[in-house]
């Protein structure tokens, strides 16, 4: 799969995503994508990231992926692709774009990240992430892709 790949401290980047302001630019920049977004599906998904993103800065991105890695891991890897993508400051150096190898890596910071539709992320190895930029719309279920369902996290 063609990825962005970054060299960063995977632990030290995690912090860096759950960070107040972190969290605080990517709801101002869900809200400007929710005002223009048609897709029903797609403005579900995002609102749904939007929740978690509050709870994560209401109790520490660690409790909230205590409670519930799957979707924590979903969030992290969306604030990243955001991030990166409107170029914020994070503890990243881009290496540039490279067919990644990614069938045997588990995906998300957390490694627990088990949908198959919107950004991806997986650690390739202690210093190197890789990032897939894609968003589905239309049939794209979240409880479907992430099996926990809304039920382990309020939202």
């Amino acid at each position: 799969m063609r990825c962005e790949q970054y060299r960063t401290d995977p632990a030290t980047l995690i912090e860096a995503l759950g960070d107040q302001a972190m969290l605080r630019q990517y709801l101002a920049a869900q809200e400007a994508e929710l005002a223009v977004l048609a897709d029903r599906q797609l403005t579900g998904f995002v609102r749904r990231l939007g929740a978690l993103a509050s709870q994560a800065m209401a109790v520490g991105i660690t409790v909230l992926a205590k409670r519930d890695a799957v979707h924590t891991d979903a969030l992290l890897t969306d604030v990243f692709a955001v991030a990166t993508w409107h170029r914020w400051d994070l503890p990243i150096e881009r290496l540039g774009e490279a067919e990644t190898e990614i069938a045997a890596v588990p995906r998300g910071l957390l490694g627990a990240d088990v949908a198959s539709e919107g950004a991806g992320l997986w650690v390739l190895d202690h210093a190197i992430v890789a990032l897939a930029r894609q968003r589905v719309s239309g049939d794209a279920d979240w409880d479907e892709h992430h099996p926990r369902g809304s039920g382990s996290c309020s939202h």
